[in-house]
């Protein structure tokens, strides 16, 4: 029996985008299987192992989370911390819907759904300053911005969210590939708090199918 397309969908993506094709592969994946698009929700992409399943998976272990600039951004650079904190909070719109139910461990094991997870094909530029950014108060303004909120100085236009859920036993369970753009949600630019949201439904969508200990 064909795996519903709206399977992983309703397992981790919460899609921001519309989008007539598969997002160029950015390499994150080790290799990348054959994608369908979700008919309820355009714009996603997804696949399903056969046989892929979250039974006896009661603990979950979260890679880092990547983020990727595209090679045609016209912004490459991002400050380490400002880099760190982002990444940080992303993750932890993720672990909160998880904790402390499912344990977020950091070790591998027969019991551990492993969770790889990327930001890539980031298309980016540096903000314009405005006349506070030049003065002492603006100075003041901006090194009190939470980074992990605010995101570095930068307008995302574009990225895509690349999700891949492994077994405890490292085999592939299921992908994701959720292209996110700003105008899809009714503004110019996407922000890190944006795709923070992402991640936060992504927890409750995840909970929720390990509680079922099932994909379907």
């Amino acid at each position: 029996m064909r795996p519903s397309l709206s399977v992983l969908l309703g397992l981790l993506v919460l899609t921001l985008a519309t989008a007539a094709a598969v997002p160029p592969q950015s390499g994150f994946l080790d290799s990348y299987p054959p994608l369908q698009p979700d008919a309820r929700h355009p714009g996603s992409f997804i696949y399903l192992a056969p046989g892929g399943s979250l039974k006896g998976l009661t603990k979950v272990q979260i890679d880092p989370i990547l983020v990727w600039y595209s090679k045609d951004s016209t912004y490459q650079g991002i400050d380490p911390n400002e880099l760190s904190a982002v990444t940080e909070n992303l993750r932890k719109a993720l672990v909160k819907h998880l904790e402390p139910t499912y344990p977020v461990v950091d070790a591998a094991g027969p019991d551990v759904l492993h969770l790889r997870i990327a930001i890539t094909n980031v298309m980016a530029e540096k903000k314009k300053r405005g006349i506070l950014g030049y003065t002492p108060v603006g100075f003041v303004i901006g090194a009190a911005k939470n980074a992990a909120t605010a995101g570095p100085n930068i307008n995302i236009a574009s990225a895509t969210l690349e999700v891949e859920l492994l077994d405890g036993s490292g085999k592939r369970i299921a992908v994701a590939i959720d292209p996110l753009l700003g105008a899809d949600i009714q503004k110019e630019n996407l922000t890190w708090s944006d795709i923070g949201k992402v991640l936060d439904a992504a927890g409750t969508r995840l909970r929720s199918r390990m509680d079922s200990d099932n994909l379907q």
